[in-house]
């Protein structure tokens, strides 16, 4: 088995559809959650991604934002003028979609999240965060999103240190047996790790393989719809420098 592994798209539709044409050919995807949010394209972008073969999806703060089923005193400014805008924009089924999308799914042995665990909607930014979440897993292998950040953590039994690895540029993971894996695929739609080219993975499964990897597309195009759409200049002006 193969699966495509997506995160935080963020209603960019020019990344969604870059990273889907290298994909093309895996047998089904998993999503980290944020369809939507920050971009301009958040009814094309969840239609999309919906329609994914064997797709599985968990809900992200932004998804559930914009379906009215979380609290917006969380968000900064220009997150929650973006996440007012998306709601306009989606139809009062797709917000029923978003609602319904579960925190946590397991599948073959690995646990999605958005956040983290316990807390799903927390982030993993720091050893201490990752290790709170191995704490948590009930498996191996665990995918996450939410800092927008590429990298996997590695920890061997119960230590409290963890390896890191920079997933940056991208690049393989074989998963040995022993250790647990933490594993952060990066931002489709709105990277900030340095590298503004979109970020996402595969995984295949009996292989024990993992690849992360980057993929550019036409940001100056999201930019020009995102500034057409009134949506707040620092979101556009920040995916040029992929931070």
């Amino acid at each position: 088995m193969i699966y495509g592994l997506l995160s935080d798209i963020h209603a960019n539709l020019e990344a969604c559809e870059a990273v889907l044409a290298d994909l093309a050919g895996v047998d089904a995807y998993l999503c980290l959650g944020d369809i939507v949010g920050y971009g301009p394209d958040p009814a094309a972008c969840l239609e999309r991604v919906r329609r994914l073969p064997g797709l599985v999806c968990v809900a992200g703060n932004h998804d559930l934002a914009a379906a009215d089923r979380y609290d917006l005193n969380w968000f900064n400014r220009q997150a929650r003028e973006a996440i007012e805008w998306t709601s306009r924009q989606l139809t009062s089924e797709q917000k029923g979609y978003l609602s319904a999308l579960p925190l946590t799914a397991e599948v073959a042995q690995a646990t999605l999240v958005h956040g983290s665990l316990p807390d799903h909607m927390e982030y993993v930014a720091a050893v201490r965060d990752a290790l709170r979440c191995f704490d948590a897993m009930p498996g191996p292998l665990c995918f996450i999103g939410h800092t927008h950040v590429a990298e996997c953590f590695l920890r061997r039994g119960k230590s409290r240190f963890c390896e890191h690895m920079s997933l940056l540029t991208g690049g393989e993971i074989v998963l040995d047996s022993s250790p647990r894996y933490l594993v952060n695929c990066g931002s489709v739609g709105q990277p900030r790790d340095g590298n503004p080219a979109a970020s996402y993975g595969i995984w295949e499964v009996e292989a024990r393989l993992l690849e992360m990897r980057r993929v550019e597309y036409d940001v100056a195009a999201v930019q020009r719809k995102m500034r057409q759409a009134g949506l707040p200049p620092f979101l556009a002006d920040r995916l040029s420098r992929g931070r």
